[in-house]
C-alpha cells in the first residue's frame, strides 16, 4: 500500500475563532514503508492520522492510495489510550473485527489465537481486559489491528502511557510482528528515540499550524536491537531532530535558543 497526502489542511471553528491545526501537508509513503511522525505539542500530528483514517474530513487538500481512491475502509488505528472492549474476553476483542467482515467463528478464533500468541498473550485468550495490566491491553490492541490485515496501520502514541522498560519490550514485539506481516505504517510519538528505532523515516512536523519541516531517511538496517541506541549516528540523528522540534516550541513560546 502506497499513501500520498496532498496539500492537507485542517481548520477547526470555535467559539474563540479559527484554528488552523494543519497548512499544506504533502508527503508519500512507499510500500509496505514504517513512516513515524515527530513534531512538539499540539502540531497536529493525530488530527493528521484521522484525517488519514477518514475519521475527519480535510478543509482542503486530499488523501490517495495506490490506486486513486480516497477513503479509509483499508486502515487499522491504534490509539495511545487502550480501546479494547471491557465486555468481551480477550480472544473476543481480537476476534471482532473479522466477525464483522463476515469470517467464520472458527477461523477467526484460530486467527486472533496465532496473533495472541505472536505478541505474547497465549495464556489469557479467556481473561478479559481488567484482568490485564496497560502493557497487556495495549497487545491486545495491536494484535486486533494486525488480524485485520489492514493496507494501512495508523499507530498514535501507542506505547506513550507505559514505563521505558515496557515500552522498550512493545517496541521490538511490533517490529517482529510488522517484519513478517508487512504493512504500510504511519506512527505517531513525541518520543524521538521511538521514531528513529522503529521507522525507515522520520516526518517532523512544525509547531501549529502543522507543516512538515524535515522527512530524514533512517539509515539503520534491520533488524535493530535495542543496543543501536548507543550508536554515535543514531546519537547525532537524534539530536538534529531534537534541535528542529526545540526550535519550534522555542518560537511557540516567543522565546529563542
Amino acid at each position: 500500500m502506497r499513501l500520498r497526502c496532498q496539500n492537507l489542511s485542517k481548520v477547526y471553528h470555535a467559539s474563540a475563532g479559527e484554528i488552523v491545526a494543519l497548512a499544506g501537508v504533502t508527503f508519500a509513503t512507499r510500500e509496505q514503508e514504517f513512516v513515524s511522525i515527530v513534531g512538539p505539542s499540539g502540531c497536529g500530528k493525530t488530527t493528521l492520522l484521522k484525517v488519514v483514517a477518514g475519521l475527519v474530513a480535510p478543509t482542503s487538500g486530499e488523501v490517495l492510495y495506490e490506486d486513486g481512491e480516497s477513503g479509509g475502509a483499508r486502515n487499522a488505528m491504534v490509539f495511545q489510550e487502550d480501546s479494547v472492549f471491557p465486555w468481551m474476553t480477550v480472544i473476543d476483542n481480537v476476534a471482532f473485527p473479522l466477525e464483522a467482515q463476515g469470517v467464520r467463528r472458527g477461523e477467526r478464533l484460530r486467527l486472533a489465537q496465532a496473533y495472541l500468541g505472536r505478541v505474547g498473550l497465549s495464556p489469557f485468550y479467556h481473561h478479559y481486559p481488567h484482568e490485564l495490566s496497560t502493557g497487556m491491553r495495549q497487545r491486545v490492541g495491536i494484535a486486533r489491528a494486525f488480524v485485520r490485515r489492514p493496507a494501512l496501520l495508523l499507530m498514535d502514541e501507542p506505547f506513550g502511557a507505559l514505563d521505558a522498560q515496557m515500552k522498550a519490550v512493545l517496541q521490538e514485539q511490533l517490529i517482529e510482528l510488522w517484519s513478517t506481516d508487512a504493512r504500510t505504517v504511519l506512527y505517531v510519538t513525541h518520543d524521538i528515540e521511538e521514531a528513529l528505532f522503529l521507522g525507515d523515516r522520520v516526518i517532523v512536523m512544525s509547531g501549529r499550524p502543522g507543516r512538515i519541516q524535515a522527512d530524514i531517511e533512517v539509515p539503520f538496517p534491520r533488524p535493530r536491537r535495542h543496543a543501536i541506541r548507543a550508536d554515535a549516528r543514531f546519537v547525532a540523528l537524534k539530536e538534529e531532530i531534537w534541535d528542529l522540534i526545540k526550535g519550534e516550541v522555542l518560537r511557540t513560546l516567543g522565546g529563542t535558543g
